[in-house]
């Protein structure tokens, strides 16, 4: 959940646009967004800091909790997070365990909107399309999704916790295809990970790495004026 990268990777060149118009593209109807860092933010070191002062300390905290197994077991359903903790605290030292806690049950209180993408999602359904959340997280989901500001707007949602399948897994892309009834090829899929757009656009998708929402703005909506 690091800060994306400032530099826009294009999936599609306007010549790739061209072609496929030429081979019969199809009008985009439904924006289907990836939640962290696209319509989330989340500074795991930021949080690590408010509960540890050595920055040693505080990579260990953030590797053990975000980037270690316990993690993409929760986001895959496959533990509870009772089962998580337990093995988070039984791989760092007695003297992290306090703050490991802490961080761990409280994360998504410092998850913040990145206000420019959810404004932008809002004024895309109010032109008339179609809005999808495609997520890995774990089921605490639940708890934190009416701090996304656009979640009402929302046509569908999938999670990865509550099917079981995670990006950039295929399965977890024809889920909510096949859950929602939607064509691909009427699809424009955003991702801050550009393995997830590639599953996206094997699919049949179209699709792009997000990187800020102003790069955004501008790739979609040359996408969105062809038709």
């Amino acid at each position: 959940m690091g800060t994306p990268s400032i530099l826009l990777r294009w999936q599609q060149t306007p010549h790739d646009l061209a072609d496929r118009l030429e081979r019969g593209a199809r009008m985009i109807k439904n924006i289907i967004f990836d939640m962290g860092n696209v319509l989330m933010r989340f500074d795991d070191m930021e949080l690590a800091a408010r509960f540890v002062d050595n920055q040693e300390d505080q990579r260990l905290l953030c590797g053990h909790v975000f980037s270690g197994p316990e993690w993409i077991a929760l986001d895959a359903g496959s533990i509870d997070e009772e089962q998580a903790l337990s093995s988070i605290l039984s791989a760092l030292p007695e003297r992290l365990h306090d703050a490991a806690e802490n961080v761990f049950l409280n994360w998504d209180r410092y998850f913040e909107p990145i206000q420019e993408t959810n404004d932008y999602a809002r004024s895309l359904k109010q032109r008339g399309y179609q809005l999808y959340l495609l997520s890995n997280a774990s089921v605490r989901f639940a708890r934190y999704r009416a701090q996304i500001p656009v979640y009402d707007c929302f046509d569908g949602v999938i999670v990865s916790a509550y099917v079981q399948q995670m990006k950039p897994d295929r399965a977890i892309y024809e889920t909510l295809l096949s859950t929602y009834e939607l064509d691909p090829a009427e699809c424009f899929f955003i991702d801050d990970r550009e393995e997830n757009i590639a599953t996206a656009r094997a699919c049949g998708m179209e699709g792009v790495v997000f990187t800020d929402p102003a790069s955004l703005i501008r790739t979609l909506e040359a996408r969105l004026r062809l038709f």
